[in-house]
């Protein structure tokens, strides 16, 4: 659940135990509901703007119920892992092993000197990230293409996870420690 939504549930909890104070209240002393009552008939709907503006909360109210009503019936699914369905059971793979395959794959190839990957799961699909920092005098592109090649490939035949798409951000380019000189 959302903040947004919390900070609604907390308000309506917050006016839903006014009411059930109130209905507590009436069961005590009924007086009090006739009471209510006669204000609301004589003062209140006497004139039509307070009762379009209790209509108006009456129809927010309804709507935050139904809200938290359908809210509690939606489905959240596991965001942290893919589920592949068999006649045994299931399976599930998390995207951490998917990022580990892609990183390990990612730094099997040469001229990369290292890689960083993430893993984005859309729908039953997933979405790769690879961050890497390239050796000098290697062809970015030609680098690039065939790391998106490998990584989606040993993804897919590795945990048969279909692979939307596989984005490279080379980062930088190598180009040697730094040693600082001692005079």
């Amino acid at each position: 659940m959302n903040i947004i939504l919390r900070v609604l549930l907390a308000i309506y909890a917050f006016f839903l135990t006014i009411a059930s104070m109130f209905v507590m209240l009436v069961t005590v002393k009924s007086s009090i509901l006739t009471d209510t009552y006669t204000y609301l008939y004589n003062e209140v709907l006497k004139y039509r703007n307070p009762s379009i503006i209790m209509f108006i909360i009456a129809s927010i109210f309804f709507c935050l119920s139904l809200t938290f009503l359908l809210s509690g019936f939606k489905p959240e699914g596991d965001k942290k892992a893919i589920i592949k369905y068999n006649k045994n059971g299931d399976i599930r793979i998390t995207l951490n092993s998917i990022e580990n395959i892609a990183l390990a794959t990612s730094r099997k190839l040469s001229g990369i000197r290292d890689s960083k990957a993430y893993v984005t799961k859309i729908g039953e699909c997933v979405s790769i990230t690879v961050k890497a920092i390239v050796l000098p005098d290697i062809n970015i592109p030609l680098l690039s293409e065939d790391m998106q090649i490998k990584v989606k490939t040993a993804v897919e035949d590795c945990t048969g996870v279909q692979v939307d798409s596989v984005k490279v951000l080379i980062e930088s380019i190598f180009t040697g420690y730094k040693s600082s000189r001692v005079e």
